[in-house]
C-alpha cells in the first residue's frame, strides 16, 4: 500500500493526543470530536490505571490501582455494557498472548515491559472477574441507587425502595391532582380553568416537580402563602396590591382623565379636516369614544385600542395618519404616538396581572399536589429517577456527609466520566462532591499508586439532550472548575482535543468544517476561544462523496388541476413533495444497493445505509412504505408509543371486548382485525341480520355456525371470555396470541415488524403484574395512560436500511447517510418561564398559556430560550453529519415560498458553497434542478510498476491468449445422478434446561397461594439465588477437610453478597452439610470425583449437551448425581417428575456410550431432605432418548 503522508500525520497526532489523555498520573478533561475513538480512549485509560506505571517525579515504578477503586460513570446502560465488554475482551486476550505480542500492546500503552508488568497484565482478567458485580462501570443513576441503598439511614430513605416506572408516576401524579382539585375552592383554580386542560395541567405540575428550582418556592407557598402575591407582583413589575382590583377597574382608571386627553381632543379634528376617507372614519371613531363617559369608555376599550394599535400591538400608521399629515402637524403625530405608548403600558399591565393570577393559582395548586405526591411515594417506598439524583446530592452536601464521604472516599481513587456534554448541573455537582478530597490535603495521593485523578471526556458540539436536563454550559464551567482545583493542589492537568476522525473520509469532514464555519451555524457549536473547526481524517485517499439535492416541489399539470365543483379523478398524493422525495429516495437506495461493485470500496449493503430525521413525522411512514415497494429491507428505529402500534391496539380492543361484550363498536373492531378475521362485508351481513336491540355479541353467538369465519371468530372469543375472570393480563394475552393463533394472524397481516410491539406488550403486562394487582381492567387503564415505547436497538436492525432520529443515532455510523427532513426548524412549545426574585433569591415560575398573554419579561426569556433551542439544533446537525463514513446525501422538500435560514438545508447549502462543491444537472423523473457535489476518488492501493516489470496478468487484453477451461461445454458428472438424501438433523437437547419441550412438562412448584405472599419477581429471584448458592457449595466444599467444611459454609453464606438473612444462611448451610454427610454419596464427594462435568454426544439420534453436578468413575460402575434444590420433594422414586427422569436418562445414555462395559447408576439428590434417590434402570428406560434401552448388563 502506498505511504500516505496525510495518514501518517493524522495517526501521529491521534496517538499523541490519546497518550496524553490516557496518562494515569494526571487529571484530564478531553474534548473528543465525533469518530475520534472515545471508547478506545476510555479503555486505554482504565488499563493504564490498573497497570504498573513509571512515576514522573521519582522515576520508580508505581503499582497499578486496584480495579475495585476505580469508578466509571457513563450516560447510558448500553455505553456501560459496551465498555465492560471491550475491557473484558482485551484483558481476556492478554491472558494467552505471547510475551512479544503482549510487550507490543504494553508499549502502546506506555507501560514498562517487565516480567512484573506482564504478570500483572495477565492477572487483571481474573481480578476483574472476581470483583463482586464486576468493574464499577455504570450509569449515574445506577451509582446513585447503590449509594442510597448503602447509606439509607444517612439519606433518610427506606432501604428497600423501588424505582417507579414512568407510567406509574404519571398515574400517581394524576391521582394527586384530582384529589387536590377536588378539595380546592372553585375560586382558587378559576384563573387556570379557562386556560389549560386537565391533561396539560398534570404535565405542567409534573414539569414543576422535576425542576429543582421549584423546591424553594414550593416550600415558601406551603409555609408563607400570603407572601406569594407580593413576590409575583415584584417579578412582573406590578405595584404592590395590584392583584386586589379587577381588570375592569384598571381599564376604567385608564379611561378616566388620562394624560394627553385634552391634547387629543384638540388635534383629532385636524384628521377630520385634512385626512383621507379612511383617516376620517378612524378620527370619527376616536372622537365618539372621547365623548363617552368613563364607564362606557371602559366597555368600548377595544375600539380605542384597535384604532391606535395593530393586532401585533404596534402603533398604527396606515389608516390613522398619513406621512404628509405627520410632517405638517408634528404635535398631532406626537400626541398619537404618546397615546399609543400609554395604551401599550396599560395592556402590558393587564397581561401582567393575568399572569400573576395564573401563577398564584398554579403555585397554590401545584405545591399541595407535590406534597401529597411525595407523601404517597414515601408511604409506598417508591422513588423516581430524578429523586435518585436529588437524594444523592442532598446526601453528599448535608452536614453529616463527612461519614459518607469517608466510607465512600476510601473506596474511590479514580473517577472516569463519559459523555459529560449531556450531564446536568445536579450530576456535575455530584461528581464535584465525590472528588472534593482528590484535590485537598492528604487526599490528593494514595499511599502507593500516586495521585488520585478525575477523567472526563465529551464533546460540547454533541450536547443534544437539553430536554433531559443536559446543560452544555456546565461542560465548560466544570472544566474550568476542575482545572482550578488541580492548579490549587499543584497536580498535573491536561486538556487534549481529539480532532482526528477514524470514521469519516475527507469530503465528509470538509463539508462539516465548512458548514460550521458560517457564524450563524457555529452558534452553540464553536469553541469558547472562537477557533475555527478543523477535523483531520485517519482515512486519507479512501475517497468519498457528499451531495446536496435540489428541494422537491409540488408540481401539477394544468389539466390535472383540481376543480372545486367536480370530484378529483387523479391521485394527487403522488404530487405531494414529501411523497415525491420518499419515492425518489427509495429508488436511489435500491439503485445503490443493486449497482455492480466498482474498484475501491466494497459494494453497499442495506445495513450500510442510515436515514436520519430530526424528529418523528409523517415522512418516515412515507419513506418506509416506498422502500418496501422497492423491496429494500428496512428497519425503523424511531421510538414510538406502545399504545400507538396497530397490533397493540387490536389486542387492547380484544381485551376491551372481553370486559364489556355489549360494546358493539369495540367488538366490531376486533372482528374485522386480524384476530377476528372477518371482512367488512361479512361483518355487515352479521350486523344487519340481527334484531333491532340485539347486541352484536349475541348475534355472533346465535349465528356463528352459519359461516366458517364467524365460527372461527366465535371459538376464539368464547374460549377467552370463559377464562377472562381467572387469568392475569399476561396469561390472557399469551392465550390469545398462542393457542388462539393471534400472533400468527397479526404477523401475517401486519408483517414481521409487528412482533416487536407484541413482545413489548407482553413484557409490559409482566411489569404491570409485578407492581399492581393483575386486573385486566386496571392493565388497560394503565396502558392507555402509559408512556411505554417500542424502541429497537440499532444493532437489532440487521442487514436493513435503518431509519431513525438523529438523537437515537448518537454513537452510530454508516457508509451512506441520508438527511431527508432538513427544511424544518426547532420546535419551541415551552409555556413555563423562570424569573429570579431579587430580595428573596427565589426562582419564580410564570405560566404563559398563549402568546397574547406574554409580557416583556417573558418575551425576553422566550427569545433566550429560542436562541438556546437553535444552538442545540445546530449541534444536532453536527451529530447527523458526522455519522457518515463515506457518503452523505442532504435533501428535502420545499415547505413554502421561503426556506427558513435556521433549517439544516440552508446551513448545509451555505457549507457546500464555502467548500466549493461542483454543480451538476439533476433530473429525477421530471424533478429537475441543480445538485451540488463534493467528491474525492479513492487513491490506488497498489503502487504502479514500470512497463519492464509488468507480468502477464498486467498485459493488455489483446496481448493475452484466450485459454478456455476443458470442462466448458460438457455436462458435469453429477448432473445425471440422483441427490443423496440428507441425514435428519438432530436438534440439540439440553437436559438441564427446564424450558426444553422435548423433556416434557415442568414439575409442579410452589402453590400460587404461597407465591401470593411475595411478588413473583422476588420469589423467582430468591429461588434462583438459593439454588446457585447450594450448587456452588456442593461444588467447592468437598475440596476442604471435613472438619473445616461447616465453618467455611457458614462464613461464605454469611457474606453480604449472598443476600441472605442470618437465619436463612444457617438453614442453607445445614442443608448442604446434611447432603455431604449422606453415606451413599461419599464416593461422589471424594477427591477423585468430578464436579460440574460437561457432557456432549449423540444418543438415540438426538444431540445431547449438558452438565452433571458430580460424577465418579469407579472400578465396577459409573456413578452420577444431580442436585435438586426445589422445596417439593416427591414421596417416592416412582413419583419423580418426568422432566428429571428424562434428564437423568439422557445423561445415562451419553455415559453408557462412553463406558459400555460398566453400568451407569443415576442418583437424584433432594437438598431439602436431604435425600438421595437411586433411579432404577427400568424407570429410566421408559424415558430414554429415542425410546431405546441404555442399561448395561
Amino acid at each position: 500500500m502506498l505511504k500516505n503522508p496525510a495518514f501518517s500525520e493524522a495517526i501521529d497526532q491521534a496517538n499523541r493526543q490519546q497518550a496524553l489523555a490516557s496518562d494515569p498520573t494526571a487529571s484530564v478533561f478531553v474534548s473528543a470530536s465525533a469518530g475520534s475513538g472515545k471508547t478506545k480512549l476510555l479503555i486505554d485509560r482504565l488499563l493504564r490505571l490498573m497497570l504498573p506505571r513509571s512515576n514522573p517525579a521519582g522515576g520508580e515504578v508505581l503499582p497499578g490501582s486496584p480495579p475495585a477503586r476505580i469508578l466509571c460513570l457513563t450516560f447510558t446502560k448500553a455505553a456501560a455494557a459496551e465498555m465492560a465488554i471491550r475491557l473484558q475482551t482485551r484483558l481476556g486476550r492478554w491472558v494467552t498472548l505471547p510475551d512479544d505480542a503482549l510487550n507490543k500492546e504494553l508499549q502502546g500503552l506506555s507501560v514498562p515491559c517487565t516480567e512484573e508488568t506482564r504478570r500483572r497484565a495477565r492477572a487483571l482478567f481474573a481480578e476483574v472477574l472476581d470483583l463482586p458485580g464486576g468493574m464499577r462501570i455504570g450509569t449515574i443513576h445506577a451509582f446513585c441507587q447503590s449509594l442510597l441503598r448503602r447509606f439509607p439511614l444517612e439519606a433518610a430513605m427506606n432501604p428497600h425502595f423501588t424505582v417507579m416506572e414512568e407510567t406509574d408516576a404519571t398515574l400517581a401524579l394524576q391521582g394527586c391532582v384530582e384529589t387536590v382539585l377536588g378539595n380546592s375552592p372553585t375560586a382558587s383554580i378559576a384563573p387556570l380553568a379557562g386556560q389549560i386542560s386537565l391533561g396539560d395541567f398534570v404535565n405542567l405540575v409534573g414539569a414543576l416537580r422535576h425542576d429543582s428550582r421549584a423546591e424553594a418556592i414550593r416550600e415558601r407557598v406551603l409555609k408563607l402563602p400570603a407572601l406569594l402575591p407580593t413576590i409575583l407582583c415584584r417579578v412582573l413589575g406590578l405595584p404592590q396590591g395590584a392583584l386586589k382590583g379587577s381588570d375592569a377597574a384598571q381599564i376604567q382608571a385608564a379611561c378616566t382623565n388620562f394624560p394627553g386627553e385634552d391634547r387629543l381632543r384638540a388635534h383629532i379634528p385636524t384628521l377630520v379636516d385634512k385626512g383621507t376617507e379612511t383617516v376620517k372614519a378612524t378620527a370619527y371613531r376616536l372622537l365618539d369614544w372621547l365623548a363617552l363617559p368613563p364607564v362606557e369608555r371602559a366597555a368600548q376599550w377595544d375600539v380605542w385600542r384597535n384604532a391606535l394599535l395593530t393586532k401585533d400591538g404596534k402603533p398604527r400608521k396606515r389608516g390613522l395618519i398619513t406621512t404628509k399629515l405627520a410632517n405638517d402637524y408634528a404635535d398631532l403625530a406626537t400626541a398619537l404616538e404618546r397615546e399609543a405608548a400609554r395604551i401599550l403600558e396599560v395592556e402590558e399591565a393587564l397581561r401582567a396581572r393575568r399572569l400573576a393570577r395564573l401563577g398564584l393559582a398554579l403555585l397554590k395548586t401545584a405545591a399541595p399536589v407535590a406534597a401529597l405526591y411525595d407523601i404517597r411515594k414515601s408511604q409506598r417506598g417508591l422513588v423516581e429517577y430524578d429523586d435518585l439524583i436529588r437524594r444523592t446530592l442532598g446526601l453528599l452536601q448535608r452536614p453529616g456527609a463527612a461519614w459518607v464521604l469517608y466510607k465512600l472516599d476510601g473506596g474511590i481513587d479514580h473517577l472516569l466520566l463519559d459523555e459529560v456534554q449531556d450531564t446536568s448541573q445536579e450530576q456535575w455537582r455530584i461528581a464535584g462532591d465525590l472528588t472534593a478530597e482528590f484535590f485537598a490535603g492528604e487526599g490528593t495521593h494514595t499511599r502507593e499508586q500516586g495521585p488520585r485523578t478525575v477523567f472526563a471526556v465529551g464533546d460540547y458540539k454533541q450536547s443534544i439532550y437539553g430536554f433531559q436536563g443536559a446543560d452544555p454550559e456546565s461542560f465548560r464551567l466544570w472544566r474550568r472548575e476542575f482545572k482550578n482545583r488541580a492548579a490549587f493542589a499543584s497536580l498535573p492537568w491536561q486538556e487534549p482535543d481529539l480532532t482526528v476522525s477514524f470514521r469519516s473520509t475527507a469530503p465528509v469532514l470538509a463539508l462539516v468544517d465548512a458548514v460550521f464555519s458560517v457564524p450563524d451555524a457555529a452558534r452553540g457549536v464553536a469553541e469558547e476561544d472562537g477557533r475555527a473547526m478543523r477535523h483531520l481524517t485517519a482515512r486519507p485517499g479512501e475517497g468519498g462523496r457528499v451531495e446536496l439535492w435540489p428541494l422537491a416541489e409540488a408540481q401539477m399539470d394544468e389539466e390535472e388541476a383540481l376543480s372545486p365543483w367536480e370530484p378529483p379523478t387523479a391521485n394527487t398524493t403522488r404530487q405531494n413533495p414529501q411523497q415525491k422525495l420518499a419515492d425518489t429516495l427509495a429508488r436511489f437506495i435500491a439503485r445503490q444497493l443493486n449497482s455492480p461493485p466498482e474498484e475501491g470500496p466494497a459494494p453497499l449493503t442495506p445495513g450500510d445505509v442510515l436515514v436520519l430525521v430530526p424528529r418523528r413525522s409523517s415522512f418516515v411512514t412515507a419513506l418506509i412504505r416506498a422502500l418496501k415497494t422497492e423491496n429494500v429491507p428496512v428497519a425503523t428505529l424511531v421510538r414510538t408509543g406502545l399504545a400507538d402500534q396497530l397490533a397493540v391496539q387490536d389486542l387492547m380492543a380484544l381485551c376491551g371486548a372481553l370486559l364489556l361484550p355489549q360494546d358493539d363498536l369495540t367488538l366490531a373492531c376486533v372482528l374485522t382485525s386480524p384476530l377476528g378475521g372477518l371482512s367488512d362485508e361479512s361483518l355487515m351481513v352479521l350486523a344487519t341480520g340481527r334484531g333491532k336491540a340485539e347486541p352484536l355479541w349475541s348475534a355472533l353467538r346465535e349465528h356463528h355456525a352459519e359461516r366458517p369465519d364467524w365460527t372461527q371468530a366465535w371459538q376464539m372469543l368464547d374460549g377467552l371470555f370463559r377464562r377472562v375472570d381467572y387469568l392475569t393480563p399476561h396469561e390472557l394475552l399469551s392465550e390469545a396470541l398462542g393457542r388462539s393463533g393471534g400472533r400468527a394472524r397479526l404477523l401475517a397481516r401486519l408483517g414481521p415488524e409487528a412482533a416487536e410491539s407484541i413482545d413489548e406488550l407482553l413484557s409490559a403486562a409482566l411489569r404491570y403484574q409485578d407492581m399492581h394487582p393483575p386486573s385486566l381492567q386496571g392493565f388497560l387503564h394503565w396502558l392507555r395512560n402509559s408512556e411505554e415505547t417500542v424502541k429497537r436497538e440499532a444493532e437489532a436492525g440487521g442487514d436493513a436500511v435503518r431509519v431513525m432520529t438523529a438523537h437515537g443515532a448518537k454513537g452510530l455510523q454508516a457508509r451512506l447517510v441520508i438527511l431527508p427532513d432538513t427544511v424544518g426548524t426547532p420546535r419551541f412549545e415551552d409555556r413555563l418561564f423562570w424569573v429570579k426574585d431579587g430580595p428573596t433569591g427565589l426562582d419564580v415560575p410564570l405560566y404563559v398559556p398563549r402568546g397574547a398573554l406574554a409580557v416583556s419579561v417573558t418575551q425576553k426569556l422566550r427569545a433566550a430560550r429560542q436562541a438556546s433551542a437553535i444552538e442545540e439544533y445546530n449541534r444536532l446537525l453536527y451529530v447527523a453529519l458526522t455519522r457518515a463514513a463515506e457518503r452523505l446525501v442532504v435533501c428535502g422538500w420545499k415547505p413554502g415560498r421561503v426556506v427558513p435560514p435556521e433549517s439544516w438545508y440552508e446551513r448545509c447549502r451555505k457549507g457546500f458553497e464555502v467548500v466549493g462543491a461542483v454543480p451538476q444537472e439533476w433530473d429525477a423523473g421530471g424533478w429537475t434542478g441543480e445538485m451540488l457535489v463534493l467528491e474525492e476518488k479513492p487513491q490506488p492501493r497498489v503502487p504502479k510498476e514500470s512497463p519492464k516489470d509488468q507480468s502477464a496478468s498486467q498485459l493488455p487484453v489483446a496481448a493475452s491468449p484466450s485459454v478456455l477451461p476443458a470442462w466448458l461445454g460438457h455436462a458435469p458428472t453429477w448432473q445425471g445422478m440422483p441427490p443423496v438424501p440428507d441425514a435428519p438433523l438432530a436438534r440439540p437437547l439440553a437436559p438441564s434446561r427446564p424450558d426444553d419441550a422435548m423433556l416434557g412438562p415442568l414439575p409442579p412448584v410452589r402453590s400460587p397461594l404461597d407465591v401470593a405472599t411475595v411478588t413473583p419477581a422476588a420469589a423467582r429471584e430468591a429461588a434462583f439465588r438459593r439454588g446457585t448458592l447450594v450448587h456452588a457449595l456442593l461444588q467447592y466444599l468437598p475440596a476442604y477437610p471435613p472438619e473445616q467444611q461447616a465453618q467455611m459454609a457458614h462464613v461464605w453464606l454469611g457474606r453480604p453478597a449472598s443476600g441472605l438473612k442470618p437465619e436463612e444462611a444457617a438453614t442453607l448451610a445445614e442443608q448442604v452439610l446434611g447432603v455431604l454427610a449422606l453415606p451413599d454419596l461419599a464416593p461422589l464427594f471424594s477427591q477423585q470425583a468430578r464436579a460440574e462435568q460437561r457432557l456432549a454426544g449423540v444418543a438415540g439420534g438426538q444431540v445431547i449437551v449438558g452438565q452433571v453436578d458430580r460424577m465418579i468413575l469407579l472400578p465396577d460402575k459409573v456413578l452420577v448425581c444431580d442436585f435438586k434444590t426445589g422445596r417439593h420433594t416427591p414421596r417416592t422414586v416412582a413419583a419423580t417428575p418426568v422432566l428429571y427422569l428424562r434428564q437423568m436418562a439422557a445423561y445415562r445414555a451419553l455415559l453408557q456410550g462412553l463406558y459400555p462395559d460398566k453400568p451407569v447408576r443415576c442418583v437424584l439428590v433432594w437438598t431439602e431432605g436431604p435425600r438421595a434417590d437411586v433411579l432404577p434402570d427400568a424407570l429410566l428406560d421408559l424415558h430414554a432418548p429415542g425410546g431405546g434401552s441404555y442399561s448395561a448388563s
